[in-house]
């Protein structure tokens, strides 16, 4: 581990606009905000994000347009309220949820237990907006920021409620 991070062995030198590291890992950075708790599984130079997120019954994420990521939820445990365009459904485990760039979407964990789903977007970017909500809500200063003015810097409009 280097610096607190993960250590990855570079075994390819990939040709393009973006090179990706190759390794091992088991060291992962994870952020807390409103009931939700968000391990962060990629690295900072994969081409997308991935979130193993944790939901507390009855929180979630209020209904929101992502412009630029396409995104891709994958139900592990638990009961989960999408939204997604104007369709609203339940959703258990072994369910995958498919959001386009620029369609609405949020979802609420409706069961009396924690719900777990596997958040994978790209471009990668979305951790970003995890990162600056933590730093939110666990820094002893005043933060400068609403959480609508965070998901405003981080391509994110918030439109409604929580599904």
């Amino acid at each position: 581990m280097a610096n607190g991070r993960c250590h990855l062995v570079r075994l390819t030198d990939l040709q393009g606009p973006h090179t990706m590291q190759s390794g091992i890992t088991t060291d992962f950075e994870t952020t807390q905000f409103a009931g939700i708790s968000a391990r962060i599984l990629n690295t900072d130079d994969s081409p997308y994000t991935v979130l193993d997120m944790t939901i507390q019954p009855g929180f979630g994420a209020p209904a929101h347009i992502s412009p630029g990521e396409d995104k891709l939820f994958i139900v592990i445990q638990g009961t989960l309220k999408y939204l997604v365009g104007d369709t609203t459904e339940i959703a258990e485990a072994g369910a995958r949820v498919q959001v386009a760039k620029g369609v609405v979407h949020g979802f609420t964990n409706m069961g009396n237990g924690e719900a777990r789903h596997i958040l994978v977007s790209t471009p990668r970017h979305h951790e970003e907006f995890f990162r600056a909500l933590h730093a939110m809500t666990h820094s002893h200063e005043r933060h400068p920021d609403t959480p609508s003015e965070i998901a405003a810097k981080c391509d994110q409009q918030i439109v409604g409620p929580l599904p």
